[in-house]
């Protein structure tokens, strides 16, 4: 699922994992999670890097592509910011509970 966008923001890029995931917390009650995603993606595309007051957001590698978590109450979402071509790929959300373990396996991810 993607979205195009003028040349000044960033194209949003969804990954499987990670809407397989929000899949899950919807149906598992959680209704509001979707519309908070919305607007995160939001101030995303204007700039990903820029920490706001409405956006919790913290770098956590800035190895070949910089990945950035974002805090959704208690979840996390986790995006990669491709600079050159100007994509957030939005990979991941879990609770804050599940630990980072996952991030280990993400940044050894190959798209």
């Amino acid at each position: 699922m993607a979205n195009k966008s003028p040349s000044n923001k960033y194209q949003i890029i969804y990954g499987k994992d990670f809407l397989k995931d929000l899949k899950n917390i919807i149906k598992g009650g959680n209704k509001k999670i979707k519309n908070k995603v919305n607007e995160i993606v939001l101030e995303l595309k204007s700039d990903p890097h820029k920490k706001r007051p409405k956006v919790d957001l913290k770098l956590i590698s800035s190895k070949s592509e910089a990945v950035y978590r974002v805090r959704l109450g208690k979840y996390r979402l986790i995006y990669q910011i491709e600079e050159k071509e100007k994509k957030i790929y939005i990979t991941m959300i879990f609770p804050r509970g599940r630990g980072y373990q996952s991030i280990l396996n993400l940044l050894r991810y190959k798209r």
